[in-house]
């Protein structure tokens, strides 16, 4: 039998899957271009060879910090360290016993007795300026011990917490209970930090 064989025409899915491969194909110059009608097979192999390709192409490309990633591919961010609370100033045993025993001297003393919380504060504050800057070391402040009714006076809790704050840091080293023969619960011996002279050497 001769002359051409008779081609079925493309059912309308084959006439989409060719436009598709279609675009994906870069035409050779340099060759003549053969117009033949691609088989139903032959087209989707070239169709998924293409869409293979591209794929490839988009997982070669390095990811963006706009990429959206699962948390457990983010690079882990190191923990911040861990700031140590800053310790009580207390005067250490020692010097406490030796304080208590007259070993060493007691350089001044205020009491804050009958004062208001703002009054004490500010003088507390003053009083201990002072002494420093006239080249006092240990100084003794009485708060009182302030039972009414079983309850502890305000000084006395509020004292300690004032020495532990900014403003009075610059100038008090560290503190400790007084001795009985200084008043016991009701004062505090409080050691003053060093001035330091103009070639850095202490008073």
């Amino acid at each position: 039998m001769t002359g051409k064989r008779n081609r079925r025409a493309l059912s309308e899915e084959e006439t989409l899957l060719w436009h598709q491969v279609k675009r994906t194909v870069t035409p050779l110059h340099d060759r003549p271009v053969v117009s033949s009608a691609l088989t139903q097979q032959e087209a989707a192999r070239a169709f998924h060879e293409a869409m293979h390709e591209g794929e490839k192409r988009k997982s070669d490309k390095p990811a963006s910090k706009d990429d959206i990633r699962s948390p457990a591919f983010q690079a882990r961010r190191p923990p911040p360290p861990k700031q140590t609370p800053r310790p009580d100033p207390v005067i250490d045993k020692p010097t406490t016993r030796k304080l208590a025993k007259g070993r060493i001297s007691i350089d001044a003393r205020i009491d804050l007795h009958a004062m208001t919380q703002n009054q004490a504060h500010d003088r507390l504050y003053g009083f201990l300026a002072d002494a420093r800057s006239n080249g006092c070391r240990h100084v003794l402040v009485v708060t009182g011990k302030g039972r009414s009714l079983g309850s502890e006076g305000v000084l006395k809790r509020m004292v300690p917490v004032w020495l532990n704050s900014p403003r009075f840091a610059d100038i008090v080293s560290g503190y400790s209970s007084a001795h009985r023969a200084h008043g016991g619960e009701g004062a505090i011996y409080i050691r003053l930090r060093r001035l330091t002279r103009g070639d850095g050497s202490f008073r």
